[in-house]
């Protein structure tokens, strides 16, 4: 078995590290519910980090706190706390506070809005520093768990940007835990831009149609020269527009994103548009502007950085096939920062951000084990 000695004595631990796990079992799933149960839209996640420090109080993690934009901490001191391992979670789901938040648990599967997406992830927070005291684990680096705030859609991952950019803690290495799908292994992300394009009508002074404006500009939109080398993307995710089929729209929206290997090419198609919109709104009436949603930056590691090949190595050993996307926008403010991080999934599941959304119960314990065995390896120091 090759590789850094740390790393070769966990992975030698880890093929029976899930039976390890088995009698905490039941913790996970009920930690799952009860966090998924708290309605968490994203800037209204406060309910739910309060449950959060709540139990990080239990377990006995001390500096059990939230910051300026609610995100939830606590830290597990270790035995040396020379380093800071960040192992986070976000707290918010793409779900009203209005809807039911009932979970379900059905043979194999538990079943819920944003179980996925993220109350799995979450749920590991809440279960690792009992599952550590369990197995005996004491971890020399300090583990900081958070809980960021305002991840999704116009929070623009603003929680844990501003906690990575003002907090006093030296973070040595983050993982970042979601709750699908197993197999995931994210260390890279892809420059992007996440914008709402608007169509404004007076209908006052023209008789035009917003949706037909809109329509006009989606198809300039498809007439963009994009770049196979660098994977550059234009993604039309959701039109809406008008209220009635007798009367001419006088609001229409487009939702997308803008994707690349190269922050250079999203940026000159974000000039593009912004052309676009300028010409669109030359017309008499007519109001066409662009909302940026969400933005991220081109970077990350390289596929043979030692944490990800000792993430890779863990999974395998495992059984647990790596899929083969490595982007993902949750490494930007990581990489920001200049914190070599990865994402990791827990199960498996579908239906995402759909009200019917579940996960599989059964490799629960195996997405776990992952997260420990990856834990255990940097705390050795053998992922720098």
């Amino acid at each position: 078995m090759d590789g850094a000695p740390e790393t070769v004595r966990q992975l030698a631990r880890m093929p029976g590290l899930a039976t390890e796990l088995e009698p905490y079992r039941e913790m996970l799933l009920a930690n799952v519910v009860m966090v998924g149960e708290i309605p968490a839209p994203t800037f209204g996640e406060e309910e739910r980090i309060r449950f959060i420090k709540q139990r990080f109080t239990e377990c006995g993690l001390q500096s059990c706190s939230s910051d300026e934009v609610g995100n939830g901490m606590g830290i597990l001191p270790g035995a040396r706390g020379d380093k800071t391992i960040l192992v986070s979670a976000h707290a918010d789901t793409p779900f009203a506070a209005g809807e039911n938040h009932t979970f379900t648990i059905e043979p194999g599967i538990i079943r819920g809005p944003g179980v996925a997406d993220n109350s799995m992830g979450l749920a590991v927070l809440a279960t690792l520093p009992t599952v550590l005291e369990g197995l005996g684990i004491k971890l020399q680096s300090d583990l900081l768990l958070l809980a960021p705030t305002r991840s999704l859609e116009q929070g623009d991952q603003q929680g844990i940007r501003f906690f990575l950019s003002n907090s006093t803690i030296p973070i040595t290495t983050g993982i970042v835990v979601e709750g699908s799908p197993l197999g995931r292994l994210h260390y890279r992300s892809m420059a992007s831009l996440g914008g709402m394009i608007s169509c404004i009508v007076d209908r006052k002074v023209c008789h035009l149609s917003a949706i037909e404006i809109l329509n006009s500009l989606i198809s300039q939109l498809g007439q963009i020269e994009l770049c196979a080398q660098t994977n550059t993307a234009v993604v039309l995710g959701s039109v809406r527009g008008g209220v009635t089929y007798k009367l001419p729209a006088r609001t229409a929206h487009l939702r997308f994103q803008l994707r690349s290997d190269a922050d250079d090419k999203v940026n000159s198609i974000n000039r593009q548009i912004l052309s676009m919109l300028d010409d669109a709104a030359k017309q008499k009436g007519v109001s066409a502007y662009l909302e940026v949603i969400a933005r991220t930056r081109s970077g990350g590691l390289e596929a043979a950085h030692p944490l990800v090949n000792t993430a890779r190595k863990i999974m395998r050993t495992i059984g647990v096939q790596p899929k083969a996307s490595i982007y993902s926008s949750t490494i930007s403010p990581y990489l920001e920062q200049d914190i070599p991080a990865v994402c990791l999934g827990v199960s498996n599941g579908d239906n995402l951000n759909y009200a019917d959304e579940y996960i599989e119960i059964e490799p629960m314990l195996t997405g776990l084990a992952q997260v420990i065995g990856l834990l255990l390896c940097i705390d050795g120091g053998d992922c720098a």
